[in-house]
């Protein structure tokens, strides 16, 4: 079969429709691209679906792919090994086709990626496709780049009076601090109609997000790890815990042991390393805060995450009803029982991903805490960088710089966005069971900044944190590898 066929839209779709519509088994073409003097066979193609993708290939004209009209262009950067997907909410992952509505911001369905283990066999899945649990590496979420509406500048220079808020009763304490707990006015775009900020001085006016800035490059979004990030094979809570740089050794999953007590350099080290063709790195605090902002908006859940409460360390628990989490101690599953905690695939485990359903980013809250790569300028902790080393990445982008800061209880050092400082004002109150702890004035989560004892921030909180841990909870490091803190590992493709 021979066709000249002119680079002419209209001639192309009648091809692909002929093709589709005459039913016939035999896909092989041959075509002359003429004004483009493109030619082509394909012979060996299995498929209409295949040959069409490389007509449209040879010929230089694109197929419309999705977007979201909220998202005014910051639409998910996809690059190889990325694979679009849509998650069913039983936890089935599907292969999604491009050009239909794999995502909707406005009904809170966040983008989804996976990256497949690398086995010749994983090529051969295509569009549509049910794509196997045991195939897949990792999970990522996009998050779009967007401007926020400033509510409070985050200038709180004083420690919190202890005389304001001291309750034996965590439950009124919490009440009363969730006062200021907001909806966050959300815009989306890319760097072309929301470029890049000096930080506002008052509040009410729109500020593009740090995050979406990685050195010198202007970001349409980040992917983030859906889950806490874990150690491939790891059968048990010991064997997950391996101080070295091995990014072969990285899952993205649920219901895996995630990876702890590993260094904060070598955390560093291995999310680097882990996808260099995709940018890839440890999640810094601004793309923390960039994520729960998002969270608190009309696209995302608008609550405190639910805490991941397994004392096993198993990425994307949740929960259940039934236990008390409104203490500083919460209830907390020794394994996976699921009348205490439920997986992420189920009515309650959706409570702890960032949108309320399966689309969003799991383990927020709980499970294990997460070191991020922000840290006072100058001081290395425990963390196994040297001065010179940290001063590069900083200068590089790679991980936030604070300012010095001599207590742990002012917050005016924050960056704007990160989900620190701008959740005051701030309170010492009882938090049941005998604790005396520092919380915000959203849900009454801990709130500890950083200081020159501990210059690295923690977030998510601890699976017995209770009432004190979410996606706001924050917390001050050393930097030193621990058995209850993991990370977390972001991709940040340019388009």
């Amino acid at each position: 079969m021979k066709r000249v066929i002119k680079n002419n839209y209209k001639i192309i779709i009648a091809f692909i429709l002929g093709l589709i519509i005459s039913g016939t088994t035999v896909y092989a073409v041959d075509a002359y691209i003429e004004s483009n003097k493109v030619a082509y066979n394909n012979h060996n193609k299995n498929n209409v679906e295949e040959a069409i993708d490389e007509l449209y290939e040879k010929s230089g004209i694109h197929k419309t792919k999705w977007v979201d009209p909220i998202l005014n262009g910051a639409d998910p950067v996809l690059k190889e090994p990325l694979i679009p997907v849509e998650i069913k909410p039983n936890g089935e992952v599907y292969y999604a086709n491009e050009n239909s509505e794999w995502y909707n911001y406005s009904e809170k369905r966040w983008a989804n990626a996976i990256i497949l283990i690398d086995n010749p066999s994983n090529t051969n899945y295509k569009v549509g496709d049910h794509i196997l649990e045991d195939d897949i590496e990792s999970y990522f979420v996009w998050i779009p780049r967007y401007q926020y509406k400033v509510w409070d500048l985050g200038k709180y220079t004083s420690a919190p009076d202890g005389s304001t808020l001291v309750n034996n009763d965590y439950t009124t304490s919490t009440t009363q601090a969730m006062n200021k707990s907001r909806i966050i006015d959300i815009q989306f775009g890319t760097p072309n109609n929301i470029p890049k900020m000096t930080e506002p001085s008052t509040t009410g006016v729109y500020y593009t997000h740090p995050a979406f800035t990685l050195g010198n490059k202007d970001l349409n979004g980040i992917w983030v790890g859906k889950f806490e990030t874990g150690y491939k094979g790891a059968d048990s809570i010991t064997s997950a815990q391996v101080d070295n740089v091995e990014k072969d050794s990285v899952i993205i999953k649920p219901s895996v042991h995630s990876w702890r007590n590993i260094s904060m350099k070598n955390m560093f080290m291995t999310s680097f390393n882990y996808e260099r063709n995709l940018d890839s790195h440890m999640i810094k605090n601004t793309e923390w805060g960039a994520v729960a902002y998002l969270s608190h908006s009309e696209y995302g859940i608008g609550n405190e995450v639910r805490i991941n409460n397994t004392l096993d360390h198993m990425t994307g628990y949740v929960a259940a009803p039934n236990t008390n989490q409104s203490t500083r101690l919460g209830t907390y599953a020794e394994s996976t029982d699921q009348t205490i905690t439920k997986p992420w695939n189920t009515s309650t485990g959706y409570l702890g991903s960032t949108t309320g359903n399966i689309s969003g980013v799991y383990d927020m809250s709980g499970g294990s805490w997460e070191l991020v790569a922000g840290c006072m300028e100058g001081l290395v902790g425990n963390s196994g960088f040297d001065t010179s080393t940290l001063a590069t990445e900083m200068a590089n982008g790679y991980i936030d710089k604070y300012s010095k800061n001599d207590s742990r209880t002012i917050y005016d050092k924050r960056i704007l966005g990160d989900a620190t400082g701008e959740m005051g004002p701030f309170y010492q109150y009882y938090g049941g069971e005998g604790t005396n702890d520092h919380h915000n004035s959203w849900y009454g989560d801990y709130a500890n900044f950083i200081d020159s004892t501990k210059p690295w921030f923690l977030r998510t909180g601890g699976f017995n944190d209770g009432g004190g841990a979410s996606q706001f909870f924050f917390a001050s490091a050393i930097g030193e590898k621990d058995i209850n803190i993991t990370f977390r590992i972001v991709l940040a493709p340019s388009k």
